[in-house]
């Protein structure tokens, strides 16, 4: 993948905050839209793109849609999210916000009985 696609990706801020959530563990389309407050038809148009880019891949367990980066991660990808996580500027501050968000709802979702697959539910120390 050219770095300038990687690029286009991460400059929409709702595909990069994806990335942040993806790059801790897989997560449903469902817990990725509660988690960044994005309507469903929003949130499948932009995985749909970062899938066609070659970023993503998903799978279907059940009900549930898991999506997850491809392995190996680009470098670019994981480099730029590192320095933004660690910047200091309200969209960084964000993706900080989002992985606290993350990793309660998987704490929530281990704690009720449901049928939410266990490659998401058992991640909770990845966060």
């Amino acid at each position: 993948m050219e770095a300038s696609e990687i690029y286009k990706c991460i400059a929409d801020p709702q595909r990069l905050r994806i990335l942040n959530l993806l790059e801790a563990g897989p997560l449903c389309v469902c817990h990725m839209q509660e988690i960044l407050e994005v309507p469903q038809v929003k949130m499948s148009k932009q995985l749909s793109s970062m899938k066609q880019l070659g970023l993503l891949k998903a799978h279907r367990e059940g009900t549930w849609m898991i999506y997850k980066l491809v392995d190996p991660v680009e470098g670019l990808i994981t480099a730029n999210l590192c320095y933004l996580r660690e910047a200091a500027c309200a969209e960084c501050n964000q993706l900080q916000r989002d992985l606290t968000k993350r990793e309660k709802l998987i704490l929530k979702v281990t704690k009720i009985e449901n049928d939410c697959p266990q490659e998401v539910c058992q991640q909770i120390t990845c966060c």
